[in-house]
């Protein structure tokens, strides 16, 4: 009997992820060769990808709505794969910065609360015993004790991660002690993953 798998990612660590690999290797990452290496000749239940709806004005400007509509576009092609399912979870807010450079003062949209949907639906699949494995791709330590709590119910989660501190992508070494087991996405791994 093969072990069934779950694949929860965080949206913005594979925006983070695609980034890397585009700028390394101009290629984009494909979330549905992701899952397949990942999932490998285990049975794969489902991937859950979480993520926010990107920021918009009350007033959106055209570049705010092109935005919106490509991200908008992204989500539905995840539902259309098999086994994979969007998570709409959380909300962007525009958070107040100072340009370390210039002291120029200005607003950044950043996310908030898809970890925390992440992290529920982990705790409560594996209290329900859902799956064998969870295979959570994030380097989120705020996620480090729903792992703990995920392994309390005899569930493995692996965590897979990138680490690269040029790009400032990295992988929480306290969310990675605690799991069951965690792979590092070199860029070979990524590039393998890519889209044709």
């Amino acid at each position: 009997m093969t072990s069934k798998v779950v694949i929860l990612v965080d949206g913005a660590y594979f925006d983070n992820l695609n980034y890397y690999l585009r700028d390394k290797k101009d290629k984009k990452l494909s979330l549905e060769r992701l899952s397949e290496k990942i999932v490998g000749d285990k049975t794969h239940l489902r991937t859950k990808y979480y993520n926010a709806y990107p920021y918009q004005s009350e007033k959106p400007t055209q570049k705010e709505k092109d935005n919106y509509r490509r991200t908008q576009n992204f989500f539905y092609t995840i539902n259309g794969y098999k086994n994979h399912e969007f998570s709409n979870v959380g909300r962007v807010r525009l958070n107040p910065c100072k340009c370390p450079y210039c002291n120029k003062e200005y607003e950044k949209p950043e996310q908030k609360g898809v970890d925390v949907g992440l992290a529920l639906d982990l705790v409560k699949m594996a209290r329900k015993r859902v799956a064998d494995e969870f295979a959570l791709i994030s380097g989120d330590e705020d996620l480090t004790a729903a792992v703990e709590m995920a392994q309390e119910e005899l569930c493995n989660v692996v965590v897979y991660y990138v680490s690269d501190n040029e790009y400032g992508i990295y992988g929480s070494k306290k969310l990675c002690s605690v799991a069951s087991d965690r792979v590092r996405m070199d860029l070979a791994f990524l590039e393998s993953c890519a889209m044709d």
